[in-house]
């Protein structure tokens, strides 16, 4: 078997949270989304895989249901992929589609001085934590939050 061989079965492999058919529907009922509606089936999927393998980068509480399974979700006794992670599966894709690129957004972000002759403007914004996590929409981040493990936090227990 060549590398493309390889790649090609190793792409066929990934499990979208949701399905070309299904985002379809959901996008009937929002306003604005030709980027979605205007897109082809075949940029649709590819938009629906990086979306879940970005979903799927994020550091989410509970274990995956199964040792076997491809993505994160399924989780701890859940049998089914809940509806929160399809919305926001569904959500980032439609951004993928609307050309939003969280790491050039990152980098506009990052940008902190500019210097016109001799004026000088000092931004202090900070970096939106959808951005640094790599998801493209704000929307899509609060369906995925409840979800996502508080790392760095510690739980303390009092015992006598």
């Amino acid at each position: 078997m060549d590398a493309l061989e390889g790649r090609v079965i190793q792409e066929t492999k990934i499990m979208m949270y949701e399905t070309v058919e299904n985002a379809d529907t959901y996008f009937l009922s929002r306003l604005h989304v030709n980027s979605w509606t205007d897109a082809i089936d075949t940029n649709k999927e590819k938009a629906l895989k990086e979306a879940t393998a970005r979903i799927d980068r994020l550091r989410f509480s509970g274990d995956k249901t199964t040792l076997t399974q491809t993505n994160e979700f399924p989780r701890d006794d859940e049998i089914e992929v809940p509806d929160d992670i399809k919305i926001a599966c569904c959500e980032i894709a439609f951004s993928l589609l609307d050309g939003v690129e969280p790491e050039r957004e990152f980098e506009k972000l990052r940008h902190s001085n500019e210097q016109f002759a001799s004026e000088r403007i000092t931004y202090n914004d900070e970096i939106p934590e959808h951005i640094v996590a790599g998801i493209p929409s704000a929307y899509a981040w609060r369906f995925l939050l409840p979800y996502l493990d508080q790392f760095g936090s510690i739980t303390l227990n009092r015992t006598s």
